[in-house]
């Protein structure tokens, strides 16, 4: 009888120390993330200050402030995990709409630079922003129908 509770007890203990490494691997992953968006914050504004050209100055720090906003949705789930909150879907959605509008924004401040380009570049940026629309529209209509059918789940549990 002792040799099966002993047996029983194994499984546990495995799977505490399973849950025991997953958290800490979480905890690692949380503040390596912490550490990139704000690296990548510093160097938007180092790179602000000294880089040449206003234009592409400012396109340069968009991508890298919005880039740390991404890298902060990612975080936002990796910190769900410690909720035992399950899988979120919103944040990958939020991170999908704004990956494809700083792509829009960067092709069209690129665009505005007026850097000469042949047809085959320009139709490529026009499919990019198009792609990139349609992206966007598609992760604002996944957010309403989330939100609306989210929280009418919730109500009715």
């Amino acid at each position: 009888m002792n040799a099966a509770a002993d047996h029983q007890d194994k499984p546990d203990v495995v799977l505490h120390v399973l849950h025991l490494a997953e958290d800490l691997i979480h905890y690692l992953v949380a503040v390596a993330m912490i550490g990139l968006a704000g690296y990548v914050l510093f160097r938007s504004v180092i790179d602000f200050l000294h880089k040449q050209g206003y234009a592409n100055r400012v396109i340069g720090g968009i991508n890298g402030v919005l880039f740390v906003v991404i890298v902060l949705e990612l975080l936002t789930t990796v910190l769900a995990h410690f909720h035992e909150e399950g899988f979120q879907l919103t944040p990958f959605l939020i991170i999908g709409g704004i990956s494809a509008v700083r792509h829009i924004l960067t092709i069209g401040a690129q665009e505005s630079l007026g850097d000469e380009a042949d047809q085959a570049a320009f139709n490529h940026a026009q499919i990019g922003l198009g792609v990139n629309a349609g992206v966007t529209l598609v992760m604002v209509i996944a957010l309403v129908l989330v939100h609306t059918f989210g929280a009418e789940a919730k109500s009715k549990a």
